[in-house]
């Protein structure tokens, strides 16, 4: 699948091709309603990571393949493994070819695999650059991450009738994405027992106790977050 990511707005599919099960049938009921906001590449993205080829767990937060996200979405779809040739262009715009290989194939790409589409990342780079300057259009306005979190306080107050501080929003927005304490700790520059203070707090105000019951709560609005910035904000 070819997805083109511009700023924070939602994402571009160009291009999807399957051989066996389905595992695109979520992309525009779940992924591009919302669930993208939560997805490793698209923060590597908005962090304007380097371009190169990789799987997706050398992207994605330490706890990925525990979180409720990781379960919901790709446990859904059925992707075992996923390797991505990630593409950045000037400071808006990402280009990712990912290939991946669902449960039913029993296997996930070998060393040799990889090193073989390293052995050709300059060629497809230099493809893709092209491809992007002559068909791509350019970005309008960004969002940054700060804004997506401003933009859950606002969508969390609106419709769940909840009042997040921005630290206590970004602990959630961490959470959902597959971060532990330490990690959010390091993220946030503050230490882990400040990260469980406002964990705490964060449960007591959404009258929840688990990371299953955050994410229930929390992925409808992340769809409306993810509208607004559609829009511009």
């Amino acid at each position: 699948m070819v997805i083109v990511f511009d700023g924070s707005r939602v994402p571009a599919v160009e291009y999807r091709r399957t051989a066996g099960p389905d595992v695109f049938r979520f992309i525009e009921s779940d992924y591009l309603t919302g669930a993208y906001v939560l997805d490793p590449v698209y923060h590597y993205h908005l962090e304007r990571g380097a371009s190169g080829i990789y799987r997706l767990l050398d992207i994605a937060p330490d706890k990925f393949k525990r979180s409720r996200y990781y379960e919901w979405y790709y446990g859904r779809i059925g992707i075992s493994d996923e390797i991505s040739v990630i593409l950045t262009v000037g400071a808006e715009l990402t280009v990712t070819v990912s290939m991946g290989k669902d449960g039913t194939s029993g296997e996930a790409f070998s060393a040799h695999d990889e090193s073989a589409l390293k052995a050709h990342e300059p060629v497809i780079r230099t493809l893709l650059e092209l491809h992007v300057a002559s068909a791509v259009p350019r970005s309008r306005a960004d969002v940054d991450e700060h804004s997506l979190i401003e933009l859950l306080m606002t969508v969390a107050e609106d419709h769940l009738d909840v009042h997040l501080s921005r630290r206590q929003a970004e602990v959630a927005l961490l959470i959902l994405r597959g971060h532990s304490s330490p990690s959010i700790a390091l993220h946030m520059g503050i230490s882990a027992q400040t990260v469980k203070v406002f964990r705490k707090q964060l449960y007591k105000k959404c009258h929840i106790s688990s990371q299953a019951e955050l994410f229930a709560r929390f992925v409808p609005v992340l769809g409306l977050a993810s509208q607004l910035q559609a829009y511009g904000g």
